[in-house]
């Protein structure tokens, strides 16, 4: 798993996970009623980056599991 180090890695994971769920990709079950509701709760700042107040853990992990999942994949495609 690649480690955050910077907002712009922070701000690619969650513009990967909303990419993902617009086109179906990225589903969650009835069960996950707090991942839903934190994703539901991120806001964009004015300046149309993420805004990290906004932003709760689960909508944190959600992103980064995804984005690992995603690189995961991406590099087995290349071997």
């Amino acid at each position: 798993m690649s480690q955050i180090k910077s907002r712009k890695d922070f701000e690619h994971n969650i513009n990967l996970l909303s990419e993902k769920m617009r086109l179906g990709i990225v589903k969650f079950s009835i069960e996950s009623k707090k991942s839903v509701k934190g994703l539901l709760n991120a806001r964009m700042a004015p300046n149309n980056r993420v805004n990290f107040h906004t932003i709760n853990e689960m909508a944190r992990l959600t992103a980064n599991t995804v984005a690992n999942m995603d690189e995961r994949k991406n590099k087995n495609i290349e071997e």
